[in-house]
């Protein structure tokens, strides 16, 4: 389970069961809506419940699909991406957290983008661009 909420608290999440996955995303967008890299955390979409309502924006990420980006109306803190190439999944963005500790990034992905004052962890699987698909 976790829990976050945004700067103001007008924007609350409550996600039930185990995450998907979660990781550090350094792609074009993360780095400008972040100013670095985004730190994820990813749970079905049904398992996250909301209070209070996020402002929405989609534009089209580096997969060519859609992704929406939700976050504060009042505060702007960003709290999840729905990326179109991952149906029914959120990412949880994990600097809202209110217990952070509990979560810990499995791996980094779009390396080949991380600026070289941001690189990723020596002690995380690395990917270069979208790690391959799992079977």
């Amino acid at each position: 389970m976790a829990a976050g909420r945004c700067l103001c608290g007008a924007v609350s999440y409550q996600a039930s069961g185990e995450a998907v996955f979660g990781g550090n995303c350094y792609c074009n967008d993360c780095r400008k809506t972040s100013s670095s890299h985004t730190t994820v955390i990813a749970y079905p979409l049904p398992a996250v419940k909301f209070g209070g309502a996020a402002k929405e924006f989609t534009s089209q990420g580096g997969s060519g699909l859609g992704v929406t980006r939700g976050f504060c109306p009042n505060c702007g803190t960003q709290m999840y991406s729905k990326p179109a190439g991952l149906p029914g999944i959120i990412l949880l963005k994990a600097g809202t957290l209110d217990e952070p500790e509990h979560f810990k990034p499995a791996m980094s992905i779009f390396t080949s983008r991380a600026p070289s004052w941001d690189q990723p962890p020596s002690s995380l699987p690395s990917f270069p661009e979208m790690p391959p698909p799992q079977t």
